[in-house]
Formats: structure tokens, sequence, C-alpha cells
């Protein structure tokens, strides 16, 4: 017995088939390309959240970083793009990029850290605390004492009120990374994308 199939009947459905195909893969395409929601509601729940994500590094405050930076116990990685960097940084901060694979990072950086602690930041804590996490035990195998993020990255050193250089030298100017981070900044009347205003 042969079955017959209408030609029409097949036609419609497969094209139904297809619209709902098509509608999928463009709500996809849509969804894939709308912006990221934007930044959390306040610096601290940044910090907080960073924390969570990132467990096996420490996360020290700028209050700690300060005492460290005083007896010269530390070296300092800027896990930031060169623009954000040539804006401002922290004091004898190291510019490194935060793709950097461990073992560029580590040959580049491991003897520097002998007998002291390796504190990494970024703008609020991810992208430094990501490298971080990757290159802690490799670290400590130089011998670093530890390995920490910078909680609330330069967003809260800044808002505190702590130096800044630029290459110029001191500087107020801070990089708000972009429009949303931007506005977890305490003195946004001081964010800037180039250096010197």
């Amino acid at each position: 017995m042969r079955r017959h199939f209408h030609l029409p009947r097949a036609n419609a459905v497969l094209s139904a088939l297809g619209a709902v195909v098509v509608a999928t893969l463009v709500a996809i395409l849509v969804a894939m390309s709308a912006p990221v929601s934007g930044a959390p509601a306040s610096l601290q729940s940044t910090i907080e959240d960073v924390a969570r994500r990132w467990p096996d590094i420490g996360h020290i405050s700028p209050a700690e970083l300060d005492r460290l930076m005083a007896r010269h116990a530390v070296v300092i990685f800027d896990v930031r793009t060169p623009a954000e960097y040539a804006v401002s940084h922290l004091p004898g901060a190291i510019s490194v990029d935060p793709d950097m694979a461990s073992a560029a990072f580590l040959g580049h950086f491991g003897d520097r850290v002998k007998g002291k602690t390796a504190v990494f930041y970024c703008s609020v804590g991810v992208r430094s605390s990501r490298l971080a996490e990757r290159v802690a035990k490799g670290l400590k195998g130089h011998g670093a004492t530890s390995v920490d993020d910078l909680a609330g990255g330069i967003f809260a050193w800044h808002g505190d009120k702590r130096p800044l250089v630029d290459a110029k030298g001191p500087t107020d100017f801070v990089h708000p990374y972009d429009s949303s981070w931007g506005q977890l900044l305490k003195r946004p009347q001081l964010a800037r994308t180039a250096p010197g205003g």
C-alpha cells in the first residue's frame, strides 16, 4: 500500500516549521548581541560577589594594601588595558595583560615576588581575580607570601582618595572602564578615558 502525501499540506508544514526555526534563530542572535545588563547596584555588592567567585585567593582592602606598600612588602599588578593604565594606576604597579598565559606571567614576574605579597587589581576585581587565581600556585612556588586581589579594585582605591599616578606624575583621574561600570565610582566627576583630562 502506497501512501500519498499531499504536497500543499507538506509545504505548509515545512513553511511553518521553517518560520519557527528562523524566529528561534533570530531570537537567539538578538539575545547574544544584547548588551550585558550593566554594572551591579553598588561597589560593595561587587566586592562581595568577587570574593564569592574567587575564594582561593585573598581579597585585601585599600588600607591593607597601603600598609604593605609602606613596608615595601608588595608587588602590584595592574590587570587592565593599556588605555586604562595610561589614565592612572597605583604607584609602582606593573601593567599586565589580563589574558596573559600563566607560564608567560610566571616567566616574566615569578622572581619579583619572593618574600612579598603579590596584589592584583583592575577596575573592580573581576579581571584581576581571574588572573590572580590562575597564577597563585605558581607565584607561591616562586616564594610569594600571599596572592591577593585588591577588593573593589582601583575604583575603591580612588574612592578612598588614595594616590594615583600617570606618566607625568600624580593624578586624581581614573578610567571608568565603561559607562555602566563607571557608575560605581564614588567620584565620577574624575572619570577620564584619556590621560590628563
